[in-house]
């Protein structure tokens, strides 16, 4: 959906993707060990814009650039899709890859809940994660996140079904987490 909506933090911000992030957004998607956990991207410049059109046109979808404060210089993605009209509203967040020398996770995680509750005004987020990408999952359940359940053969890739873990968090357990998240973005921020 096209937006305008912008955060910046400690050492980062998102900001909204727009069609020149197609050749960025590729090359991670691209990326073998960034790609590992994603469905099939194609290789093509021209199907990247395409699809990030297509997203511009669609309602209760919000993709985002994380950039370093210092230089602007994009880092990764992330977005909030899928966000219901019911009240109160909730939706998924994902289409998280961050470049491997960026310190940029804590803190795009951070930035992403803030979008969801304090711009959007959402009642709650959740996530799913391939149950194989044992690193998110273990960043999620670190992060304060709830654990909501196991679903089975949840994503097919390469041909092969996949489990997916579900994290949930409410607002009231958000104002439980963000201190400790804020404390990590900080520091990591500093380095």
């Amino acid at each position: 959906m096209r937006h305008e909506l912008n955060l910046t933090g400690f050492g980062f911000r998102l900001r909204p993707v727009v069609g020149a992030d197609a050749a960025f957004i590729l090359g991670l998607r691209t990326d073998p060990e960034l790609g590992r956990y994603l469905h099939a991207t194609s290789p093509r410049l021209s199907d990247q814009e395409a699809w990030i059109a297509a997203y511009e046109a669609r309602p209760g979808d919000y993709y985002f650039i994380v950039e370093d404060v210092k230089d602007g210089a994009p880092v990764g993605t992330v977005g909030i899709y899928d966000v219901g009209a019911e009240a109160p509203a909730q939706g998924e967040w994902g289409r998280w890859l961050i470049h491997p020398r960026s310190v940029a996770a804590v803190e795009s995680a951070l930035l992403v809940y803030r979008m969801a509750f304090e711009q959007l005004g959402l009642g709650a987020v959740y996530c799913r994660t391939v149950a194989d990408n044992a690193k998110v999952v273990s960043f999620h359940d670190s992060s304060g996140a709830r654990r909501h359940g196991l679903l089975k053969d949840h994503v097919v890739l390469a041909g092969q079904a996949h489990d997916s873990v579900e994290h949930r968090v409410d607002r009231a357990l958000w104002d439980a987490m963000r201190p400790r998240l804020d404390m990590l973005a900080r520091r990591l921020a500093q380095t």
